[in-house]
């Protein structure tokens, strides 16, 4: 079934033409892509047209020719952010069909790839809704839409008896918003793991998540002792271990 766009804001985009051709294409998206890596390095607020003008190679006046504003173009960003996520979150659903335990870091590395690219807009929206009710609202139902997308999936892989009471998004805005702000810790305050170790940690955190929600299992009709002795027998299996 397809979806709706949730990203309702929609700010002015110029055009030096009636249509955008190629090259004022590569350049509409330079200054996007520029504005990333300034807002992610100064914020929001920090940024200034002029900033964002110089690291694109573009004058002031090249700017306002795509943006009216600073404003406008957070919007581009946002909606381009909010399909890249939407594509995000498939990529991550085609994992079920074939989906083993160890899929879970596969999830963390797929959600990483996307926040690479997008993250730094996902801060600077967050900055920016100080004050702005408009962009607040938007941020929270899009955020919304996407955490309960992800809170399926998560029911869906624990096997879960679904409770149409509980909101899925509780629980996968949850684990979104810890690996949002796991990535900005090491990635932006360039906190010294590698990223294998992050991996590894992030998909440890969401795998024992899974495995929580899971139903339990039908206790076997063996007696109390018995099984208290398998247990005691049993060897406990190190990571990596045959």
């Amino acid at each position: 079934m397809p979806r709706t766009n949730e990203f309702k804001l929609t700010g002015e985009v110029r055009s030096p033409a009636k249509t955008m051709g190629p090259r004022a294409l590569r350049t509409s998206g330079l200054i996007k892509e520029c504005a990333r890596e300034v807002f992610l390095a100064k914020g929001y607020f920090g940024t200034s047209v002029e900033e964002i003008a110089e690291a694109a190679g573009v004058s002031r006046a090249s700017f306002y020719t795509y943006f009216p504003s600073k404003r406008d173009l957070l919007y581009a960003l946002g909606t381009d952010t909010y399909e890249a996520l939407s594509a995000t979150l498939d990529e991550i659903t085609a994992l079920v069909p074939t989906w083993t335990d160890d899929d879970v870091y596969e999830i963390v590395r797929i959600y990483l790839r996307f926040l690479e690219r997008h993250g730094a807009f996902m801060l600077v929206w967050s900055q920016a809704t100080y004050g702005d009710d408009a962009l607040a609202k938007t941020g929270m139902r899009t955020r919304l839409v996407n955490a309960r997308r992800f809170g399926q999936l998560l029911q869906q892989l624990s096997g879960e008896d679904v409770d149409p009471d509980d909101d899925p998004g509780r629980f996968g805005l949850a684990i979104l918003v810890m690996v949002d702000r796991y990535w900005s810790y090491w990635r932006v305050n360039d906190f010294p793991f590698s990223e294998e170790e992050v991996v590894q940690t992030l998909g440890d955190v969401l795998g024992a998540f899974i495995t929580s929600r899971r139903p339990p299992r039908v206790r076997s009709k063996s007696t109390p002792g018995r099984a208290s002795r398998d247990r005691r027998g049993a060897p406990r299996r190190s990571r990596g271990s045959g």
